[in-house]
């Protein structure tokens, strides 16, 4: 098994990676961020505590918010910085090995949540925003070139990794 960290990135060959898996792990949400999505929520900590803890979370993993799923999301965890995600990229789709070549390449370089969050809310004084802090739904996680909260970023991954 190779880790790769992106500052390093080398693309690699379609042909090298039909066989492989491609793990990837970063921040899907920061918390205290106002996200530019049109709904500019501000997601507090502690926010999909329940959601982990049920093991019913289960967002699609997409590419741009868009199209066919790309992978799967397969663990999830709070920390002091965000929402961590790590997933498993479908080299077996045409647009998982897409995703993995772009990863490899630099080019997503970041998460982003789907604009479907359903979430307890209040209105932040002064703004068009909402301070969310506990999340009910949340129906996807995009692999995503501008995600909408900039400090919602990709920090691995790791090509040919195991099933």
């Amino acid at each position: 098994m190779t880790t790769t960290k992106r500052a390093s990135a080398r693309p690699r060959s379609r042909a090298r990676m039909e066989g492989e898996n491609m793990m990837i792990a970063g921040h899907a949400i920061a918390w205290n961020v106002s996200a530019h999505d049109g709904e500019d929520d501000v997601i507090g900590a502690g926010s999909f505590a329940h959601l982990i803890a049920s093991g019913k979370f289960a967002p699609k993993m997409l590419f741009e918010h868009d199209g066919e799923e790309i992978g799967r999301w397969i663990e999830f965890q709070e920390d002091d910085f965000g929402l961590l995600a790590i997933g498993r990229l479908d080299l077996s789709s045409i647009g998982g090995r897409r995703a993995a070549e772009m990863i490899q390449a630099g080019e997503i370089t970041g998460l982003s949540r789907g604009a479907n969050m359903v979430c307890l809310a209040r209105p932040i004084a002064g703004t068009k925003s909402r301070f969310c802090k506990r999340v009910f739904h949340l129906g996807e996680i995009s692999l995503a070139r501008h995600p909408a909260n900039p400090l919602a970023k990709l920090l691995s991954y790791c090509a040919g990794a195991g099933q």
